[in-house]
């Protein structure tokens, strides 16, 4: 069994709409070389560690050698490649988003959805959880919003 933790934060745009899981909603988004998606983000980081690989940065630096405003979908599909995801079962996913921009809960639906099919997983297999930082910070200011992603992989 290998565990995988992975985290993201980008400052939000108004400029950008919202992707989210791989999923476009009409709200204000995140500043960011791709397309910003903060969760996609986290996932890869968390695969990227749990098969002891590099971190996301490395396969895709915020410079000329990755494609401006790439979607994380397919930021995603690569990296699948790179850990060779076909030769692991991936038990669960918990998901946090921290935030005080939207309501999590509100898009809980779509994004299981299409994280489900993605990566090839049931829908209760994925957990998805909206916090708040109570006004502290930059979250709670609404400037930023943070995702933690923690993963089980089974490489039987």
């Amino acid at each position: 069994m290998l565990i995988g933790h992975g985290w993201d934060l980008h400052q939000h745009s108004d400029s950008k709409t919202l992707i989210l899981g791989g999923v476009s909603f009409e709200e204000y988004g995140f500043e960011g070389h791709s397309d910003g998606d903060i969760l996609l983000h986290a996932l890869c980081d968390a695969l990227l560690g749990a098969t002891g690989k590099k971190d996301l940065g490395h396969y895709f630096p915020s410079d000329a050698s990755t494609p401006k405003d790439i979607p994380s979908t397919k930021i995603l599909s690569e990296i699948l490649l790179v850990i060779e995801y076909e030769k692991f079962t991936l038990i669960n996913v918990d998901i946090t988003i921290i935030t005080q921009k939207f309501n999590v809960q509100e898009k809980e639906k779509k994004i299981k959805e299409n994280l489900s099919k993605q990566l090839g997983i049931p829908l209760e297999k994925i957990n998805i959880k909206g916090k708040s930082s109570d006004d502290y910070g930059i979250i709670g200011d609404q400037k930023a919003s943070l995702a933690i992603v923690s993963l089980l992989l089974d490489n039987a």
